[in-house]
């Protein structure tokens, strides 16, 4: 059983019958949507791939290591669901990075959209929620805890805080890339 494109890009495919060295019919899918290129070289591109790659790492290490610090604002509903609902966005932006492509051609209009377009929405969304996590944070330090003020919930803050930072920079890295329709097939 083949894999179908997704509902959103059916319009650039075509189904095309042809004859195999047998004669019998079979279908073919064929691709007749628009191509696109990114306005980078060869080098830029892995470039590209790698740092995102690494950006990637870090902000996992840096939620996940958040999420092992036994601190009491992760018992507050406001620090703790933007804190899991940050996974959604996280595992979709890893999806997105780890589909980026590799060597420079030109692109059908699903690979941008699993990639570049992928990474660049859930990055935004990600840093929503890290930063609503965050502020959270600080309000619960501020108003809650009080005089309480713990080493633990200021570990906490700074690896989410930092984890927004490095969201941060992907989506400024992610503005440099200038993705246009090829005007040649």
């Amino acid at each position: 059983m083949r894999a179908m494109p997704r509902k959103g890009y059916s319009d650039d495919y075509e189904t095309v019958v042809e004859m195999d060295e047998e004669g019998r019919e079979k279908q073919v899918v064929v691709y007749r949507g628009d191509y696109f290129e990114i306005e980078l070289d060869e080098e830029g591109i892995s470039r590209f791939r790698r740092n995102c790659l690494l950006l990637l790492a870090a902000i996992v290490v840096l939620h996940i290591s958040g999420g092992f610090v036994v601190n009491q604002g992760m018992f507050q509903f406001y620090v703790a669901l933007p804190y899991v609902s940050a996974f959604f966005p996280l595992i979709y932006m890893a999806a997105g990075v780890l589909r980026l492509p590799k060597e420079k051609r030109k692109y059908r209009r699903d690979e941008i959209g699993l990639s570049f377009d992928r990474m660049k929405t859930t990055s935004i969304i990600l840093l929503i929620f890290l930063g609503i996590g965050v502020l959270g944070e600080i309000a619960f330090i501020l108003i809650v805890s009080g005089a309480a003020r713990s080493a633990p919930e200021y570990l906490y803050l700074a690896l989410e805080a930092l984890a927004a930072a490095a969201v941060y920079f992907l989506i400024l890295l992610q503005r440099r890339i200038h993705v246009q329709v090829c005007t040649e097939k």
